[in-house]
């Protein structure tokens, strides 16, 4: 009988616990608040999206001007920050034509990474959820547009000392 009424305390408690970490860590309420997730242009032409962290199997390449964000998974949730794995990190982003965003990984060297408000989208979301195509939303846009403009500030003085 100790033995049962143990076991009953342990599921009892383990419960308990559960319920307290998931009310310490609330999911969909990280949009707004300040917080911030990452995105990144692509600073190259051709640059491969691999299937996994390792191999050499590519989805598809993206050019130079190109937008991704970050993503990896923490538990049961998507975060939507750049983490590194196997010397490449997790990418999602939009495609022409495509209801879906697509996922792969891409050597970091081929990006420049910004940060992007989550008052958009609840969790960080990088697009706006809708059943139609997916598109980046209007933080995302902003901060890659910021980005990008840098960018191509730095490119243009780039290609200027090549010509000389």
């Amino acid at each position: 009988m100790t033995r049962r009424s143990d076991v009953l305390i342990g599921m009892i408690l383990a419960t308990s616990a559960v319920g307290t970490a998931l009310a310490q860590w609330p999911m969909g309420e990280q949009s707004g608040h300040g917080k911030k997730a990452q995105g990144a242009i692509v600073i190259r032409d051709g640059a491969a999206v691999y299937k996994e962290s390792e191999g050499d199997e590519v989805v598809t390449t993206l050019d130079r001007g190109d937008a991704v964000a970050g993503v990896h998974r923490e538990a049961i949730v998507w975060v939507y920050e750049f983490v590194e794995k196997d010397d490449r990190v997790q990418v999602i982003f939009p495609k022409e034509g495509k209801k879906k965003p697509i996922s792969g990984w891409m050597d970091p060297d081929d990006l420049s990474t910004f940060t992007y408000d989550c008052g958009c989208e609840p969790e960080c979301m990088p697009w706006s959820a809708s059943f139609g195509q997916t598109r980046w939303n209007p933080c995302f846009q902003e901060a890659r547009d910021e980005k990008l403009d840098r960018l191509r500030v730095l490119w243009a003085e780039q290609k200027n000392r090549d010509r000389r």
